[in-house]
């Protein structure tokens, strides 16, 4: 996971630089492989990535910082972290910024975080977000290990 996040960075690195945005990465060591379609799981972390730093071109005033990180969660899997210090998200959308078609952009379609989520989801994991303190949001999504079975997918 943490290769494919890298080459993630390097992809989306024409839009941090020309929004000024500072990257930081804590990359755990020896996580546990997961398994899953690759592409897949790098344009979530590619949409969730330029979600950030759209938001954070919009603040005017304080630094703009991405920290993406990997960890290993509790169920022998990876939890994935990008969080971001921009606007934020009203705590009363959080759910419904998963919706299809439900955006908080003017030029959105309300699709990618839609899309996000079924793509971590077919995986077996979970995405959900959350307000960053003292500002911005977090993004975060598990993945189960590679030696978990995935049924019913």
């Amino acid at each position: 996971m943490n290769k494919a996040i890298d080459e993630v960075i390097g992809l989306a690195g024409s839009a941090i630089t020309t929004n000024g945005v500072a990257v930081r990465t804590g990359l755990a060591e020896a996580l546990l492989p997961v398994e899953g379609d690759r592409v897949q799981l790098q344009q979530v972390v590619l949409n969730l990535i330029l979600n950030a730093v759209e938001a954070m071109s919009t603040v005017e005033a304080g630094p703009r910082e991405l920290s993406i990180n990997t960890e290993p969660n509790r169920t022998d899997g990876v939890l994935v972290s990008v969080r971001d210090s921009g606007p934020g998200i009203d705590p009363d959308h959080l759910d419904r910024i998963f919706e299809a078609f439900y955006t908080t952009k003017s030029s959105g379609t309300g699709m990618g975080l839609s899309i996000c989520r079924s793509i971590i989801d077919a995986h077996g994991g979970r995405l959900w977000a959350d307000v960053n303190e003292p500002r911005g949001a977090v993004f975060r999504f598990t993945l189960p290990g590679a030696d978990k079975v995935l049924t019913g997918a």
